[in-house]
């Protein structure tokens, strides 16, 4: 059988108070500056994790930018220090706040994390929201309006995920403002374009200014990110069942229990999220909690103790045996599953799904 809990357990560990999105706290003074400022103070990690990155990442690259020509060791370093250290943390930062904002809406500092700080970590100034707020969630991984879907994929295939990665690699910059015009969102379109354009000039004038540290403070990380992003995305929507591709119930799943979520608001109540965009990052495991008979009675999957990158590993590998091992029966008994029938689901849910008529897609407007 695979895990059996219950409601006092299931997922205990995400609902106490340690939080581990941030290294150190920013001085006192600050804080007590910000936290008459903020809307929520829980969301004071947030901004703790903005001035680390200020105070470590940010100095480091402006020296290089300063110097003739940074070593290329130096460069390394910086890479793997922002990709090891930040880029994690830092990417559930830029989610949760765009969702809900830090700062009062219409306030100019919500903008820091996605247009100052988001391209040190691969992702052009602005385009984070376009693509995740505005499409992912609005067309809910149905293809073909969500250019970053995995429906119409084998999501168990190594080959189908580079067809995946390179899909958003190389035409995301046609791909995300062509959806705006379709969408007919023609004033984000606008936004869209202008901060593409920006953002490619700063690019072109930095290398003229410095060739090797553009490469290493802005190039090399829009690769390492767009895999990352792309290889989570695919992992937390590898699993899509495809007689009900459009329920967010039954495309994607949760991760209770774990570490990932002490570093990443939460983000393991994947279904949750999806079923509730709006509700704050610290609400997700009691949302969970109280619904569990839901989620049983939905027939959604529950994993605890790994993450999505690990989830999409086992299956990129084959590994649904130690997968399975994982898995959580939740709510009443009669929901249940065995471990065979876990594994039977699993590989039932990999297969790809049929491009969906236009009404279909369209449902969600």
């Amino acid at each position: 059988m695979a895990k059996e809990s219950t409601s006092s357990d299931v997922n205990d560990l995400d609902l106490n108070d340690y939080r581990n999105e941030y290294l150190f706290p920013m001085p006192t003074v600050l804080e007590q500056y910000f936290l008459g400022q903020i809307k929520n103070p829980v969301n004071m990690v947030m901004l703790y994790l903005m001035f680390d990155i200020c105070v470590t990442s940010i100095p480091w690259a402006i020296t290089m930018f300063l110097m003739e020509s940074p070593p290329l060791l130096m460069g390394i370093a910086y890479i793997a220090f922002n990709f090891a250290i930040f880029m994690e943390r830092f990417i559930l930062t830029l989610h949760y706040q765009s969702h809900s904002p830090i700062f009062p809406r219409g306030d100019v500092r919500n903008s820091f994390a996605s247009y100052i700080l988001a391209p040190l970590f691969g992702m052009p100034s602005g385009m984070y929201y376009f693509h995740h707020v505005v499409m992912h969630h609005r067309e809910n991984n149905i293809f073909p309006y969500d250019v970053s879907s995995t429906m119409t994929y084998q999501r168990n295939s190594f080959t189908h995920f580079l067809h995946y990665w390179a899909r958003y690699t190389f035409a995301i910059w046609f791909q995300l403002p062509f959806y705006l015009v379709k969408r007919k969102n023609y004033n984000l379109f606008a936004k869209a374009l202008v901060a593409l354009v920006g953002y490619f000039v700063l690019i072109r004038l930095l290398w003229a200014f410095n060739a090797a540290a553009t490469v290493y403070v802005f190039i090399a990380p829009f690769f390492l990110a767009s895999g990352a992003l792309m290889f989570g995305n695919w992992s937390q929507h590898i699993f899509v069942d495809p007689k009900r591709f459009n329920d967010s119930y039954a495309l994607t799943y949760n991760i209770v229990n774990s570490s990932f979520n002490k570093r990443t608001y939460n983000d393991g109540y994947h279904i949750v999220h999806h079923v509730k965009p709006a509700l704050h990052w610290s609400k997700l495991p009691t949302y969970f909690k109280e619904n569990m008979d839901k989620f049983a009675e939905e027939g959604s999957f529950t994993f605890h103790t790994v993450d999505f990158m690990a989830v999409g590993f086992y299956c990129m590998t084959g590994q649904l045996e130690k997968l399975a091992d994982y898995y959580v029966n939740i709510g009443p008994k009669k929901y249940h599953r065995s471990k065979q029938e876990v594994i039977a689901e699993m590989k039932s849910r990999f297969v790809p799904v049929p491009v969906p008529t236009e009404e279909v897609a369209s449902k969600n407007h």
